[in-house]
C-alpha cells in the first residue's frame, strides 16, 4: 500500500513540475512583444478598452460600444465614454464623453521596466485641457486615465491594437 502511495506522489509530483512554467519566453510570446514594441516606437497604434471604472467611487463598467482612442504622429482621435462626476454640464447632448481630434499636443513616452511603457499626453488645442496617461504592458494590455479640469478622473483597461 505505501508503495503505491510512493509511486502516486511522484507521478503528480512529476506532472506538477513539467506543467510549471520554466520562466522562458515562448516565441508567440516574444512576436508579441516585439510587435508591440513596433507601434508605441513609431507612435501608431490605437487603444480599445473594455472596461471604464469612474473615480468618484463608482464601480467598474464593462464596455459593449466600440470606443477608442487612435495616436499617431500628428493627430490624436478619441471616442470614450465618460461615467462620474462633472463640475459643468456640456452645452448639447453632441459633447457628452471624452470625443475629440488634436493635432496640438505634448506627447512623452518613457520605458520603464523591460517590456512596460509610460505614455503621458497632454492635449493643447480643446477647450477641455485633457491629460491621458497610459500604462502599456508589452503584451499589449493598457491602462488609461484622463484628467480633464472640469471633471473628475476616469480609468479604462483595454488592449492596444
Amino acid at each position: 500500500m505505501k508503495l503505491i502511495l510512493k509511486i502516486t506522489a511522484i507521478i503528480l509530483l512529476t506532472n506538477l513540475l513539467a506543467s510549471c512554467k520554466t520562466g522562458e519566453t515562448s516565441v508567440s510570446d516574444q512576436g508579441t512583444i516585439s510587435r508591440m514594441t513596433e507601434k508605441i516606437d513609431s507612435v501608431n497604434y490605437t487603444f480599445v478598452p473594455s472596461t471604464a471604472t469612474p473615480m468618484s467611487g463608482g464601480r467598474t463598467i464593462q464596455l459593449t460600444s466600440p470606443y477608442s482612442l487612435k495616436i499617431t504622429k500628428d493627430t490624436i482621435t478619441s471616442y470614450l465614454p465618460y461615467f462620474g462626476r462633472a463640475y459643468s454640464a456640456p452645452y448639447s447632448s453632441d459633447e457628452g464623453g471624452i470625443k475629440f481630434v488634436s493635432t496640438k499636443f505634448d506627447y512623452l513616452i518613457s520605458e520603464k521596466k523591460k517590456g512596460m511603457w509610460d505614455v503621458s499626453i497632454d492635449i493643447k488645442d480643446n477647450q477641455h485641457n485633457y491629460k491621458l496617461v497610459l500604462r502599456i504592458g508589452d503584451t499589449g494590455y493598457t491602462s488609461l486615465t484622463v484628467q480633464e479640469n472640469s471633471r473628475q478622473p476616469i480609468s479604462f483597461y483595454g488592449k492596444i491594437e
